[in-house]
């Protein structure tokens, strides 16, 4: 979702801008949205108003006019005024963990590094340890760091990472309190490559979850968890998230998230022309809730057959 990324960057990017300026709050609220947006299943230009995308978590009003803004024209005014004041800074450069906006503006001005290849040259060239706020220890973990951004953008053959998922899931399903689990996205579609691993489960004691795959062999390194979401990345160096949902919401999550872009278009489509909602939590008629604990209910109330995942992709039968 190369679109979802970009404007990822670009409220990153006003969320530093705003900190360096000593805002308080805002900074957080534009990254919350970038990472909602940035995990979209979909492509964000998919919501049609600002309404519909006021509905995802962590998207007020003032965030979703400026998405839409990007939309439209292809730039972010606010931004753009932040830019001028400022000076820009790569968003790739604030992905790397540990490295913060002062470094990067060190390294932008000592060193003339505008993106984390230049960062990698640099910090294996040991160029980074003769700055200011840095040191040989420094360099190394923001080297390594700095690597992991790339292994992100990285597609990984299906085969290379079955067994990983495999484990993971039976590791999940032996947690007490997890009532399911179930791989999505691409992986769930069979694609011959992913780019990453979407696992929905629905579980009592969240923490015991995170607690059993904190100490599993193949986990390199957590890097967030919440209520809602637990992200990692394997030795493999691929990422995966971990998705907690509700057990009535089941369903339409795990259609939500398994895609593809159009089928989910389509899917939404036709529940807009019955006058109903289809999102992750729910396919709903106003607030009534319609469908959403199995995905075969979600289908039979859009008068479709179940369609296998590894399926899903453009038109609808019939």
């Amino acid at each position: 979702m190369s679109q979802n990324k970009n404007i990822a960057g670009l409220l990153r990017q006003i969320a530093v801008l705003l900190d360096e300026q000593g805002v308080a709050f805002k900074p957080a609220a534009y990254r919350k949205a970038a990472n909602t947006i940035e995990g979209l299943p979909h492509d964000v230009s998919t919501y049609k108003t600002e309404k519909e995308l006021m509905e995802l978590p962590g998207i007020g009003e003032a965030i979703a006019a400026k998405v839409f803004e990007y939309l439209q024209t292809g730039r972010i005014h606010r931004l753009d005024e932040l830019l001028v004041q400022q000076g820009g800074i790569s968003p790739d450069l604030l992905m790397v963990e540990d490295l913060g906006l002062k470094r990067a503006r060190l390294l932008q001005t000592e060193l003339g590094i505008k993106n984390v290849a230049d960062l990698i040259k640099a910090a294996e060239a040991g160029k980074l340890r003769t700055l200011p706020r840095f040191s040989e220890l420094i360099e190394q973990k923001i080297l390594e760091n700095a690597k992991r951004v790339t292994e992100r953008s990285r597609r990984f053959p299906r085969a290379e990472v079955e067994d990983d998922v495999a484990f993971l899931l039976k590791t999940l399903r032996g947690v007490p309190g997890v009532e399911k689990v179930e791989a999505a996205g691409s992986f769930r579609r069979h694609k011959e490559t992913v780019g990453d691993i979407d696992i929905l489960a629905v579980a009592k004691h969240r923490e015991k979850v995170m607690d059993a795959i904190a100490s599993l062999p193949i986990v390199r390194h957590v890097v967030a968890h919440g209520t809602t979401k637990l992200s990692f990345d394997l030795t493999s160096g691929i990422r995966v998230d971990i998705r907690f949902v509700e057990p009535d919401q089941w369903g339409a999550a795990l259609l939500y998230f398994t895609g593809d872009k159009e089928h989910n278009i389509l899917l939404r489509k036709l529940a807009i022309a019955k006058e109903w909602k289809l999102n992750e939590y729910g396919l709903f008629h106003g607030e009534k809730l319609v469908a959403g604990k199995d995905e075969k209910d979600i289908y039979d109330a859009l008068e479709l057959p179940f369609i296998d995942p590894t399926e899903r992709r453009g038109e609808l039968p019939g």
